[in-house]
């Protein structure tokens, strides 16, 4: 059963602060100050996928099979596989991503569990639409449908930036779909310091959408630690990044400028079993955010790795699954 309302009580100022403050603070701003996306670019957009081929092979690869379902309208496609029959884990990827940011963890995952990796509503091979919305409330409850489409029962979530605002607003919301939830580098909460890329944000600049070549790069050297894997990844990620600038500018608006449902359940309403894992070098989401997490969350564990930045899962699969591994061992019910 969902658990949609809060059960704290809103005379909690210094909580309710804490869920908002990069909310309130951050996302007005730069809704006020960036350039608005084009619209006709934005309605004129189709996907070009550089990963068609990879996409085609994803069975002989990685062993998990190519998926979809038709979710609030959307086509919703994801990679499903692993041991059938064991408990279920949900990955879901971050902002400029797709199921394919999850590749390196598979190997040292899907035999032990049943994996599923999504591309979320607008992202990756799932459908996007101009005229849907893509905020938050939007998307947990598209993968609330989603859970109860494939009656999985609970699983463990796991959400990589944006992916971990999702994953613990649907843990809160929904504890009977959550047998844990792990937030990775997670998005919207704010750390008591701030990144270049955060300050960025109060200004209107946004060094997630990238316009060309150079901008790629500059991207995923924010988002990785390692300058060798941000290089090796570029060839691959550049096309789609640089094409869909104006599809990722309306979706970054969308998701700035919906948050979650002040009145409904978030971060504090968690209940099943938590774990805040942080790259300590996150040149994206400073890393004092896992303090402001734990705060929200004190039942949580909490795993800080040195010299990753904000994409464990690429840059030290074996090390992050590891943790997740112990992690979701401990939380299984006896």
């Amino acid at each position: 059963m969902s658990k949609d309302a809060k059960k704290h009580q809103p005379q909690d100022a210094v909580v309710e602060h804490l869920e908002r403050e990069f909310i309130d603070v951050i996302g007005e701003q730069y809704i006020a100050l960036a350039k608005v996306p084009d619209a006709q670019a934005v309605r004129a957009w189709r996907p070009q996928h550089s990963m068609a081929l990879l996409n085609r092979l994803h069975a002989p690869l990685t062993g998990l099979m190519r998926r979809q379902a038709r979710i609030d309208g959307h086509r919703m496609v994801w990679l499903e596989g692993g041991r059938r029959g064991a408990e279920p884990v949900v990955l879901l990827h971050g902002f400029g991503a797709s199921k394919e940011n999850w590749l390196p963890l598979l190997p040292f995952i899907s035999r032990r569990y049943h994996v599923f990796v999504i591309d979320l509503p607008g992202w990756g091979e799932s459908s996007f639409f101009p005229d849907a919305s893509y905020g938050v409330d939007a998307q947990v409850a598209r993968l609330a449908q989603w859970f109860e489409r494939r009656k999985l029962g609970a699983a463990h979530l796991v959400g990589s930036s944006m992916g971990g605002l999702f994953a613990g607003v649907l843990a809160a919301r929904h504890p009977d779909l959550t047998r844990s939830v792990t937030l990775m580098n997670a998005a919207g909460v704010a750390g008591s310091e701030t990144t270049e890329f955060e300050r960025g944000l109060a200004e209107g600049k946004n060094g997630l959408i990238a316009h060309n070549m150079w901008g790629a790069y500059r991207l995923l050297r924010t988002v990785m630690a390692n300058r060798l894997l941000a290089l090796a990844v570029l060839p691959s990620a550049c096309w789609d990044l640089v094409t869909r600038r104006h599809v990722n500018e309306h979706l970054f608006r969308e998701l700035i400028g919906k948050p979650p449902a002040a009145d409904l359940a978030s971060f504090v309403d968690i209940e099943r079993p938590a774990f805040i894992v942080w790259g300590v070098d996150d040149a994206v989401i400073h890393v004092s955010a896992a303090a402001t997490f734990q705060q929200l969350i004190p039942q949580a564990q909490q795993k800080l790795l040195n010299g990753i930045g904000h994409l464990p899962m690429v840059e030290a699969p074996r090390v992050t699954a590891r943790l997740l591994r112990r992690f979701w061992r401990a939380a299984a019910p006896a």
